[in-house]
């Protein structure tokens, strides 16, 4: 069977309308999928992805064509190096340009597979593609990954304080500082996220507990009481725009509480509090030794075998022979062997993330090396806001100092100054500025050490830029999530001096006290405290916000979701996704903030500068034609979800094409046929593959069948983790979408 041109014609149109602008739903980014054009059908299989760094993605195809007039498709392998944008929290990557370095069809003759992959070239080099990220993360499960961290994130753990009864945790960075709020006679605390503000003629603070709800003490450090007696002057300090939590049926058959029944547990050292509903109660864990405590929010385990206890707070484990302490460190990789098989619809399933070697472990792995990408004007600038004269200290081990009474993170390097502000490098000779967009990165900064408060943007990148436009983002670990020992942890576990100043308090980034919980969905969330009925305890944006960007779990303008706090059915499991942390994404792409939109780039002028930066990238491979080609899917048609067909079909490195049987059995296509793969196939194969600066390998028949295998449960795992993102962001869409922060 010969391949005529207008397939090829065909086959350049269907690359270049891969995608598109389909919906974002879990139909419109299922596989396979396929359009027909001129009579032809043509099929795209889920892409196979060989390398993601920065923002430039590398895979193969399996294609399948069926000419006008003829019964049986041709098959063929297509490799891709793309140029993409990633949307952490929707969870999609989109191809915006591409180019065409190899391909190979197993039912085509060296001329016909020639002449198809110039066409490729010249026709999709404008190939856009949305493809889920969940089924990019376990496709690369086979690919290495850098690590996200050195060898010194701190593991001592805090003090662990249990209780048996509702009760909140008020963190403060230290002790109490007051300073005054203006065009008032108050004063309030400013070394807490929390709002605590004092009235100097009665002697009496007064604790916002959110939905108009205050605790009153005469000492901060001292016992709380709910009262319902407070000031108009300190309640009209409170805007409408407070953190509120939607409440949904299933809350409401929560635990109700009253308010009066509440303890409010101040600290001033890091702490983390384990809250138990009345005295602790022991559920099993089906097909395990190892009991978990039920009625609690905290992940706290007994071994049955030691009789030792185990607790995850910000993904460290730590273990005690009682619940009173002491707690000591104990790495991810060994922990009893129990802990791996924890089934992960399970009620405390959702620990596996923290469990080395589980599929839920190397997936949260996988998340922390994908960044989010933005297209970022040059000609934008940064304002730098200093309390009084720029004051810099010494990077211990560097020859790096660092700006310490601004919110902002400063880098002098070298008598140049480097700003980190909202996931985008800025330069400038002067630590006044003015500050304007870098193209670069320097090497020193990777030498940040984690036990310096600017360690996380180590993890913000500048990948390239034209005259316009650079191309920047950041991985997880600019907003605290790190791998440790083969698992995500929250934080560095370093306290940080904040700067206390005489006009402003400038906070850094916190490891404890806050109930840091990981999701594979929403990344991690914090909590605190409890909720009851319509009741919830919450962070106002305080009348000192206007002094103290939030800095408390990130980056200045990054907040994060609130857990809804101590009520029954927390533990849903690994798959629902902790519900609780459910946010907006614009809340958390930090590129989507308001105040970032006058600097992002328009998405037609990026994706056009985007094409103009793959034609000029150079590599290892070279296009299979230096053309530039012709425009993205003319007169094509969108392509759509393929209807009754199987993701079954798969592209090896060779460019050979395997089918799957419904028995688990491998067929590869050759000469027109499938055989069986446990062939070699190599004697009859009519062509190599078309790759013009790389010769082609060849894999024994055994590993052949274990990537093949490897590859087949990568991409089952993706569709269930895709379809799993999807219920949890139609059940809060359900539910009114409520923002949390």
């Amino acid at each position: 069977m010969g391949i005529a041109r207008p397939i090829t014609t065909v086959l350049a149109a269907a690359l270049g309308l891969l995608g598109g602008n389909a919906p974002q739903d879990e139909e419109g980014l299922s596989w396979p999928r396929e359009f027909t054009h001129e009579g032809y059908q043509v099929v795209i299989y889920q892409p196979q992805l060989e390398a993601f760094v920065g923002d430039y993605l590398t895979g193969r195809i399996a294609v399948s064509v069926l000419p006008p007039g003829q019964s049986e498709m041709v098959f063929g392998a297509v490799w891709f190096d793309a140029l993409v944008e990633t949307d952490r929290e929707g969870r999609t990557v989109t191809v915006e340009s591409v180019k065409i370095p190899r391909v190979r069809f197993a039912d085509a003759t060296e001329e016909q597979s020639q002449e198809l992959a110039v066409v490729l070239a010249e026709q999709a080099t404008s190939w856009e593609m949305v493809v889920s990220l969940d089924h990019i993360l376990t496709s690369l499960e086979m690919v290495e990954r850098e690590r996200a961290v050195s060898d010194d994130i701190n593991t001592d753990p805090p003090d662990i304080r249990v209780t048996y009864v509702p009760s909140i945790l008020v963190t403060l960075d230290g002790d109490p500082v007051l300073h005054d709020i203006e065009n008032t006679d108050l004063q309030a605390v400013v070394n807490t996220p929390f709002t605590i503000i004092y009235y100097p003629s009665t002697a009496v603070y007064y604790l916002y507990a959110g939905q108009d709800a205050w605790f009153y003490a005469t000492d901060v450090m001292g016992s709380w009481t709910v009262t319902s007696r407070v000031p108009d002057k300190v309640t009209s300090l409170i805007p409408p725009d407070t953190v509120q939590v939607d409440v949904d049926e299933e809350d409401e058959t929560g635990l109700e509480l009253d308010i009066k029944d509440v303890t409010v547990v101040v600290v001033t050292e890091p702490t983390e509090l384990v809250i138990t509903e009345g005295p602790p109660e022991y559920a099993s864990i089906d097909g395990t030794d190892l009991l978990y405590v039920s009625n609690s929010e905290s992940d706290v385990f007994v071994a049955i075998d030691s009789q030792q206890y185990f607790i995850v707070l910000a993904g460290r484990w730590y273990t005690s022979g009682s619940l009173d302490g002491p707690w000591s460190y104990v790495a991810s990789d060994s922990l009893p062997a129990d802990f791996a098989k924890i089934p992960p619809e399970s009620a405390r399933g959702s620990v596996l993330s923290y469990v080395a070697g589980t599929d839920q472990a190397k997936d949260a792995v996988l998340d922390n090396s994908i960044p989010q990408t933005s297209a970022i004007r040059r000609d934008a600038t940064l304002e730098v806001t200093y309390d009084g004269d720029p004051q810099f200290e010494a990077i211990e081990g560097t020859d790096m100092t660092y700006a310490v009474n601004t919110a902002s993170q400063i880098i002098e390097i070298d008598g140049k100054y480097y700003a980190c502000d909202q996931g985008v490098w800025y330069e400038s000779d002067s630590p006044t500025g003015s500050y304007t967009v870098a193209t670069e990165v320097p090497d020193d900064i990777q030498d940040i050490p984690p036990e310096n408060p600017n360690y996380n943007v180590k993890y913000v990148y500048v990948y390239d830029y034209t005259p316009d436009v650079a191309y920047v983002g950041y991985t997880p670990g600019y907003t605290g999530s790190y791998v440790y020992n083969t698992t995500v942890v929250y934080g560095t576990g370093w306290v940080y001096r904040p700067w206390i100043g005489p006009v402003f308090f400038f906070p850094r980034p916190m490891t404890w006290g806050f109930h840091v919980r990981f999701s594979p969905w929403w990344g991690w969330t914090v909590g605190f405290g409890f909720r009851s009925g319509p009741f919830h305890f919450g962070f106002a944006m305080g009348p000192m916000m206007w002094r103290r960007p939030m800095g408390w779990w990130g980056p200045r303008g990054f907040h994060r979701g609130f857990n809804r706090g101590f009520h029954r059915g927390y533990g849903a499991g690994f798959r629902a996704g902790y519900r609780a942390g459910q946010r907006s994404a614009a809340s958390q792409n930090i590129y989507r903030n308001q105040r970032n939109a006058s600097r992002n780039v328009d998405r037609a002028t990026a994706r056009n500068q985007m094409s103009q930066r793959q034609g000029n990238r150079g590599g290892q491979n070279r296009d299979v034609s230096p053309g530039q080609g012709g425009q993205r899917g003319q007169g094509a048609q969108r392509l759509q979800p393929s209807q009754g067909r199987n993701n079954n079909l798969y592209a090896d490195r060779n460019g050979d094409v395997y089918r799957r049987n419904s028995d688990g059995s491998w067929q590869m296509r050759n000469n027109q046929n499938w055989g069986s793969a446990d062939r070699s196939g190599t004697q009859n194969r009519q062509q190599p593959s078309r790759d013009l600066s790389q010769p082609s390998t060849r894999q024994g028949t055994q590993n052949r069948s274990q990537n093949l295998n490897r590859e087949y449960n990568s991409r089952q795992r993706g569709s269930q983790r895709t379809q799993s993102y999807n219920r949890q962001r139609s059940s809060a869409g359900s539910r009114g979408g409520g923002r949390r922060r």
